[in-house]
């Protein structure tokens, strides 16, 4: 939902970034991940149009920033693309989720992240989310509605600067 919200933001703002952003919502990752292995096959041959993809999946505790990877890449495409990360990441700063380190994705977005497209994995805090993930107590009332704000903007943010960058992430 905090990224179905971070393009509503985008859209209330009434910015119009020069590629497409698109939300997702997974199916089936804990049983096959079939829900990311679905939506590569439709994309199909669009796949290289995606100049990146972005997971939320561990909670939303408060936002530290964003891990990148580019399956395949080499170090010298991979450091620029890290140097422009924390390029975005310093827009987040101020609302302390500016850190962007290697490693990053899901196991939502691999099949797309296996064909080289960057993948960014949300960070968080992660100090209470596996405390109830998986379980009847995860529920809405564990979400601090402060921390789930922050992470809607880190994630407008992330993916409004990504559509509107002049050459992809990994260029």
């Amino acid at each position: 939902m905090a990224c179905l919200e971070a393009m509503a933001i985008v859209k209330k703002l009434g910015l119009e970034p020069r590629r497409t952003i698109r939300v997702v919502f997974w199916v089936n990752e804990e049983n096959g991940s079939r829900g990311g292995a679905a939506y590569r096959q439709w994309v199909g041959d669009q796949i290289g149009n995606h100049v990146a993809a972005i997971e939320m999946d561990g909670g939303a505790e408060r936002p530290v920033g964003y891990g990148l990877s580019i399956h395949g890449a080499k170090d010298d495409v991979m450091n620029r693309a890290l140097a422009r990360a924390r390029g975005i990441g310093k827009l987040l700063d101020g609302i302390g989720a500016g850190e962007m380190t290697k490693g990053g994705g899901g196991a939502d977005i691999a099949p797309l992240m296996a064909l080289g497209v960057p993948g960014f994995g949300h960070r968080t805090v992660g100090l209470r989310y596996f405390e109830w993930h998986h379980s009847e107590a995860d529920t809405l009332d564990k979400i601090d509605p402060k921390e789930f704000r922050l992470n809607v903007a880190s994630l407008a943010v992330l993916a409004y600067v990504l559509a509107e960058m002049n050459e992809r992430i990994d260029a």
